[in-house]
């Protein structure tokens, strides 16, 4: 069995579009430090409040 984590990364408004606030990256290095795999980014540019999500995952019990 598999358990599944969300990170939210908040997105800045600009001209000429939306630029994630903050290192997505360094966000997915911690995560894999500490046991989880990416997955994937899944993004809401466009929502009232846009924002990228990270999905991650890891066998239940690590």
């Amino acid at each position: 069995m598999r358990e599944y984590s969300f990170d939210r990364i908040p997105f800045a408004r600009r001209r000429d579009g939306a630029k994630p606030q903050g290192d997505y990256r360094e966000v997915i290095r911690e995560r894999a430090a500490d046991g989880w795999e990416f997955v994937q980014a899944v993004s809401f540019e466009t929502a009232a409040q846009p924002h990228l999500d990270l999905v991650f995952t890891r066998k239940v019990g690590q």
